[in-house]
């Protein structure tokens, strides 16, 4: 009987510190708006407007210079961009995160989109409450967001495509396009684009392409399963990753286990580390987006339809493939940068 007695005092003293974390993280949520660089701050620029910019991605590069871009054009348009949720000591999904935004008072929202019920509802009542959304990167089609900011991933599928045609396929080829549950929809649209190229080539019937589950759940779990790839089983002939942390973990596993050059890989983003790998030849090519201009456009796109009423359904970014010669460019001008 004590030990009942006992347990049940446990949940809930569990439960009284989950609400207090909650009303905690909403306090510290409103104080962070009112003090040093939010709205309304004592002594500190005036905006405007307040927009939250909301994400959950795996690729945190990418999505710190799609912030950075978000920030720097609200700043010339008198606008508060929060990477919300960044300062919370609670860890709240995509969709929570929205609800939070709103019930904060926030002129409009950029999140990273998701295409499940849970994201749609959220968005819906953002949209209930007056609160415009524009999608970032990933979309969630079937929702009530005024603008979706990307590029196609079908376009990128095409480019692989070409890339890899460029080597003798004549025997057939086998791709891997390494991919996670989170990204489906996305990474089948690149396997479609790829399919499409090869079948305007007339090597659709000879060549392989196969999608590559791995647990995305943290950076760690992603570099076992690239590396149980290389270590279980023969290779195939190449292998794609569509995200900058799947191509790092592509390239370092090959190189950890001697594989450079024994398979073609291709990858996404152009960060140092990516544009060092593709000059060296461990990568055959990469395919980039200007991240930070989908940012701006985002934050552009929440104006517009503010002022207006009215915004364009969907804005394209363009991408473009980084080949070795280009890499050492970039990285060069990189270099005279910083001197």
């Amino acid at each position: 009987m004590k030990k009942k007695d006992m347990t049940l005092k446990l949940i809930s003293v569990f439960l009284i510190l989950i609400v207090l974390l909650t009303v905690g993280s909403i306090v510290l949520l409103k104080a962070l708006m009112n003090g040093a660089g939010g709205p309304g701050g004592t002594g500190q620029r005036s905006y405007a407007r307040h927009y939250a910019f909301i994400h959950k991605g795996a690729d945190e590069n990418l999505w710190a210079h799609i912030y950075d871009g978000a920030r720097m054009r609200g700043e010339e348009l008198g606008v508060y961009v929060e990477d919300f949720g960044s300062q919370l000591t609670v860890d709240y999904d995509r969709d929570e995160l929205i609800r939070i935004a709103v019930d904060a008072s926030v002129d409009g929202i950029i999140v990273d989109g998701e295409p499940d019920e849970e994201m749609n509802e959220a968005i819906a009542y953002a949209t209930s409450q007056g609160v415009p959304v524009v999608t970032a990167l990933d979309d969630c089609a079937e929702s009530d967001r005024v603008c979706f900011v990307g590029f196609s991933n079908y376009t990128v599928g095409r480019q692989y495509g070409e890339e890899i045609l460029k080597s003798d396929v004549s025997d057939g080829i086998t791709v891997y396009v390494v991919m996670d549950n989170e990204n489906a929809g996305g990474a089948n649209l690149v396997i479609s684009g790829m399919y499409d190229e090869f079948a305007e080539h007339g090597v659709a019937d000879i060549c392989n392409i196969e999608g590559v589950y791995v647990n995305n759940e943290t950076t760690f779990t992603a570099e076992e399963d690239i590396r149980d790839i290389f270590i279980n089983g023969s290779l195939p002939d190449a292998m794609v990753a569509i995200n900058s942390v799947y191509t790092r973990c592509l390239f370092q596993a090959a190189v950890d286990y001697n594989k450079a050059g024994s398979v073609a890989l291709y990858g996404f983003d152009d960060s140092k580390e990516i544009l060092e790998a593709v000059s060296k030849n461990l990568l055959e090519a990469t395919v980039s987006v200007d991240a930070a201009r989908i940012g701006t456009s985002a934050v552009e796109a929440l104006n517009e339809y503010i002022d207006t009423g009215y915004v364009t359904t969907y804005i394209a970014q363009d991408t473009e493939v980084i080949l070795a010669a280009h890499a050492e460019e970039l990285l060069s001008s990189d270099d005279e940068e910083t001197e």
